[in-house]
């Protein structure tokens, strides 16, 4: 993994990252402690309900990404970051599921009060082993620049 810092990102750039493993564990885990919800813990609930089966919480999912974003080859220098725009879950995740993400570069803008540091914008967006969409968002962080 090496340090990319402002300079080094170019609107364009795509990166994807896999392969992350859902299990039925991880869903309940999370949601017992997070969100609760019998869709989320209780696979006869889950089974009676709408989803036809456990699926991971929205909260869990938006962690997901996360993880696969830090297993990237090209570790961003990100000094904080900003917000979250567009958050989508088009389709539930499931025990089973094996997750991909891919990180695309939109814009990027110098900071106009501070030199030592820019603004990057990035698309987020998430698959099952079926290439259905999980989580899209917009993602904006304060990014370092080369001292």
């Amino acid at each position: 993994m090496r340090d990319v810092y402002f300079e080094d990102i170019e609107p364009g750039e795509k990166e994807t990252v896999s392969y992350y493993e859902v299990t039925k564990d991880d869903i309940i885990e999370f949601a017992r402690k997070y969100d609760p919800q019998p869709v989320h813990v209780d696979e006869a609930a889950a089974m009676a309900s709408t989803h036809g089966g456990l699926i991971s919480s929205a909260c869990h999912t938006m962690a997901l990404s996360a993880v696969l974003l830090n297993q990237r080859q090209r570790r961003v220098a990100i000094i904080a970051g900003s917000g979250w725009d567009d958050v989508r879950f088009p389709n539930p995740v499931r025990p089973g599921d094996r997750l991909i993400v891919t990180v695309e570069c939109t814009e990027k803008r110098e900071s106009k009060s501070k030199p030592d540091r820019g603004v990057v914008r990035f698309r987020i967006m998430m698959e099952n082993q079926f290439g259905m969409p999980v989580l899209t968002y917009k993602t904006t962080v304060i990014t370092a620049r080369r001292q």
